[in-house]
């Protein structure tokens, strides 16, 4: 088995992209390779040798999965990542929409021993920037927001595409972490979901509303 010190820039993006789009829907060749912007190609021959090493199972054609060591190595490395994404927030004042492509680069170069330095400066903080858990064990049972329903009143928990031009996007309009919403409707045939914040009317796309976590509002109704 493949110690940690060994795992490749290369892997370690594989495994972090396997695990997020885990989350969202299930793996696919075509979706890792627009999500990591490379040929297909390419990524059915690192599949092939992450499957080798036994990070993942997978078939020709056939379900992506990380096995227990590839899901703890990818784990470690998407802590690595939210953690850097805090210090660039808190410490260094990186603008939102930035904080993730800097991460992405700082990740693969963080040590055991500063990556705890890291978390203790920081006062062991529990969710990055974005409203994602520093320890992926610990995600909250949020619903997407566009699965809701008109007339609910919900908080924003976090935001699953940290892709800079998404982040730039509804932070102009206000959705962030902790922000407070309401479904107002939702456009027929897969069309936007209607909601206010801060009193504005606007529509959002049902599949950018797909990345974005919600828990109800305990404080009920409002504007």
């Amino acid at each position: 088995m493949p110690q940690a010190k060994e795992l490749t820039k290369a892997v370690e993006e594989y495994l972090e992209a396997i695990h997020r789009s885990s989350e969202s829907g299930g793996p696919t060749t075509t979706g890792l390779a627009k999500q990591l912007g490379v040929a297909p190609a390419s990524v059915t021959g690192m599949l092939r040798r992450l499957a080798e090493q036994k990070l993942i199972t997978h078939e020709r054609y056939g379900r992506i999965a990380l096995t227990s060591e590839g899901r703890k190595r990818a784990r470690a490395v998407i802590r690595r990542h939210r953690l850097a994404e805090r210090l660039l927030t808190d410490v260094l004042g990186v603008p939102l929409d930035q904080v993730h492509d800097e991460a992405c680069r700082l990740e693969h170069a963080l040590s055991p021993e500063i990556e705890d330095r890291i978390a203790q400066t920081l006062g062991a903080p529990e969710a990055c920037p974005h409203g994602n858990p520093i320890d992926v064990r610990s995600e909250r049972k949020a619903s997407r927001l566009s699965d809701a329903t008109e007339g609910e009143s919900f908080v924003v928990v976090s935001l699953t595409d940290e892709s800079p031009e998404v982040i730039r996007y509804l932070t102009e309009h206000g959705v962030m972490p902790s922000a407070r919403l309401k479904v107002t409707g939702s456009e027929p045939v897969g069309g936007g979901v209607k909601v206010t914040v801060k009193g504005v009317k606007q529509t959002l796309s049902r599949e950018l509303a797909a990345t974005i976590r919600v828990l109800p509002d305990d404080e009920g109704d409002h504007p």
